[in-house]
């Protein structure tokens, strides 16, 4: 019971490394054997932590929306306090993240579209990213005062989720520059 609670170093590595590995090579291309490859750990040590594949790409997702807090919402919200400056920023955070290639897209996304129809908990994840988002802009348009700010989050998050698929599908995030025109319209 430990492990959840304060997970061992030994498993965090795997973690660590699964997130890497999924990230660039995504969920169903990388196997269990390159997440191990060259690490030391025994696909038995493996299986302890997590008894299957599906379980690590959880524990991947979840250390993923911890990453998520961090190096988005973070880094948006130190630069300003105005709700509709926070919003805009968050755009250019993902945008700059994107041009460092330190974000290649939501993993969460990712991870649902790979495994829909095939792991409803995988899935499952992804959905209730992607609502997270929404909801988080959803509170800002509230705080900013803007009429009817569950379907403005819901538009800002089209926006938003729109500019990183794209952007991740032409290789530049050109987009970024047309999603903050049309933000406009919504502020």
């Amino acid at each position: 019971m430990a492990d959840t609670v304060a997970p061992t170093a030994k498993k965090q590595e795997i973690v660590d490394r699964a997130y890497r590995l999924f990230y660039e090579g995504g969920f169903h291309a990388t196997g269990v054997d390159a997440v191990m490859a060259d690490t030391g750990i025994s696909k038995r040590t493996l299986y302890k932590y997590f008894p299957s594949k599906e379980l690590l790409i959880e524990a991947v997702l979840a250390r993923y929306g911890d990453a998520v807090e961090e190096t988005l919402y973070g880094p948006a919200f130190a630069r300003t306090d105005d709700p509709r400056g926070r919003i805009r920023a968050l755009f250019d955070v993902r945008r700059e993240a994107m041009d460092t290639h330190s974000c290649q897209g939501c993993l969460a996304m990712k991870a649902a579209g790979e495994y829909a129809g095939k792991h409803d908990g995988i899935t499952a994840i992804g959905v209730r990213s992607s609502l997270y988002i929404e909801q988080r802009f959803a509170d800002l348009c509230r705080e900013a005062g803007l009429a009817d700010p569950g379907l403005r989050g819901r538009q800002i998050n089209l926006l938003f989720q729109g500019a990183v698929l794209t952007s991740q599908a032409r290789g530049n995030t050109e987009t970024f520059d047309a999603a903050k025109q049309a933000l406009e319209l919504f502020l």
